[in-house]
């Protein structure tokens, strides 16, 4: 008997997440956009101190009801609205696990996050993607097009992963107002952007705000996300979430995160004048053109005559500096996204910048 022939096709067909892992002390790692800027001694001493109470023998508290009430009262809205989860990504899994039926259509704007791609295949739902228009935002027509009976789902990152731009306002009300299934606004980056939309959880009941501390708070590592939505989303979340999916500790250091918001307030503040520092001085580079950016991270395109977005990533990281290439995607050719890190961390890139774009090839 082979094993192929018991796992489902949706399974077998799936390719594993790479990232980048031969990394040393020199690494400028700037890929993942993750926020260096947080320092790490301050982000110990809160998981030291959320340790102290801790007794690792017992259950967490069920479907992270210590945590819910610390988002509570953080954000106004009554714990019923709220659900938590293991980073954005287990949350993206929840929603595709209520709304998903093999065969439904799944509706994604692109270029956009890849995760969504990842759980469409896994629950053998059929993806209908919508191009960005070429400055990058929606193309609303287009998306209620292709909208029918059978589109369940539509997800929407704003501030869209990779591009970096977060769409127009009255856009996303528009199509919330005439999408007939359910509105995945998927706020990762809302803490570097000019709005949120968590607001209209109780204007519109097909809403549903994902949000996560991998960014703004620096705590990629620790793995946890939330979402915001009306009483009965919440509900049906609650049903296909294990009980204790979020441990202890990360209750607790969430808790203790939010009670220093001023700290974490001061080092978005910071990001958001280094990503300005940083678009500025790429657009000074013969070769690159920057693009405008509501994220922790700039989108760019290389422009220089025989020269790829592949080729000045690979030069970058023989220079120790990792970026991520974006050329395979649509709308992007020859683009490549640099995370926002800290001053340093920035000047070092830009020099090796500079550096591979006047490499002579071989």
């Amino acid at each position: 008997m082979k094993i192929e022939e018991l796992v489902r096709k949706e399974v077998l067909e799936l390719s594993l997440y790479k990232a980048e892992q031969t990394l040393n002390e020199r690494t400028v790692k700037l890929d993942l956009n993750e926020n260096f800027t947080v320092e790490s001694d301050a982000l110990r001493k809160l998981l030291f101190d959320a340790c102290q109470e801790i007794d690792v023998r017992r259950y967490p508290p069920p479907y992270g009801d210590f945590v819910i009430k610390s988002l509570s009262s953080f954000l106004g809205f009554s714990e019923s609205k709220i659900s938590v989860g293991n980073g954005g990504d287990e949350i993206l899994d929840l929603i595709m696990k209520i709304f998903a039926e093999r065969n439904s259509k799944v509706l994604l704007v692109e270029p956009t996050f890849p995760m969504y791609t990842y759980f469409i295949k896994l629950y053998g739902s059929r993806k209908v993607a919508v191009l960005l228009k070429p400055n990058f935002e929606l193309d609303v027509d287009r998306v209620l097009e292709k909208t029918d009976k059978e589109t369940s789902l539509l997800f929407i990152c704003s501030p869209n992963n990779p591009t970096g731009n977060q769409f127009k306002k009255g856009d996303v009300e528009k199509i919330l107002q005439e999408f007939k299934g359910v509105v995945v606004v998927d706020e990762t980056y809302v803490d570097f952007a000019k709005y949120t939309v968590v607001d209209w959880v109780g204007d519109f009941d097909n809403l549903i705000v994902l949000r996560t501390f991998s960014k703004a708070f620096g705590l990629a590592g620790i793995r946890f996300g939330y979402l915001v939505s009306n009483k009965s989303i919440v509900e049906y979340v609650k049903r296909v979430t294990n009980p204790f999916n979020v441990n202890t500790v990360t209750q607790r250091l969430i808790t203790l995160a939010l009670q220093n918001w001023k700290y974490f307030k001061e080092r978005i503040q910071f990001v958001t004048e280094e990503r300005e520092w940083l678009r500025s001085n790429l657009a000074k580079i013969d070769g690159v053109t920057p693009y405008p950016s509501d994220t922790n991270f700039i989108l760019f395109k290389i422009t220089k005559d025989k020269l790829s977005s592949s080729t000045i990533t690979k030069r970058l990281k023989i220079r120790n500096v990792l970026v991520k290439d974006m050329g395979k995607m649509p709308l992007l050719n020859n683009c490549i996204r640099v995370t926002v890190g800290t001053h340093s961390m920035n000047k070092t890139f830009l020099s090796s910048l500079k550096e591979a774009l006047e490499e002579k090839s071989a």
